[in-house]
């Protein structure tokens, strides 16, 4: 049986922060073991980096997530309102020279691409919907996400 949990949340951090503690609680509950535990901090990396890219680059007034358990495998979708951006378009982690200081920024969408399993884009009816997908390895959870 797949769970399924949604948020309509404003473009801050402290909504990020909100959406990232339930997301860790949904995947506890849906599935168990050590393993699980680990690709669940993988997923939540990644969906935390996407959430603050929604707040810090997209000007949208609002912030949907949907997520989604399967049997094995986690969906998170991020949805804005907006001008067409494609995150799965050309990136890759930026070049480490030697002696060169780290530059600030540009690690974010290589950093979700290395956490998650794959990430989609569609660009539909104005909105961006950018779509995370993680298998998750461990026990299905008996438990009932009371949301």
């Amino acid at each position: 049986m797949e769970k399924r949990l949604s948020f309509k949340i404003a473009p801050n951090f402290e909504s990020v922060d909100m959406v990232r503690k339930a997301l860790m609680e949904f995947c506890r509950d849906a599935y168990r073991g050590a393993e699980a535990e680990s690709t669940t901090g993988d997923l939540c990396l990644a969906a935390t980096e996407a959430m603050n890219n929604a707040v810090e680059h997209s000007g949208a007034e609002k912030v949907e997530i949907e997520i989604s358990a399967g049997e094995a495998k986690v969906v998170f979708c991020i949805i804005t309102e907006g001008k067409k951006f494609d995150p799965t378009d050309g990136v890759s982690m930026p070049v480490l020279g030697e002696g060169k200081e780290l530059q600030e920024g540009g690690f974010g969408l290589a950093i979700i691409k290395e956490m998650v399993d794959s990430v989609r884009y569609e660009y539909v009816n104005g909105r961006n919907v950018m779509m995370l997908d993680k298998v998750i390895i461990g026990k299905k959870g008996e438990g009932d996400y009371g949301i």
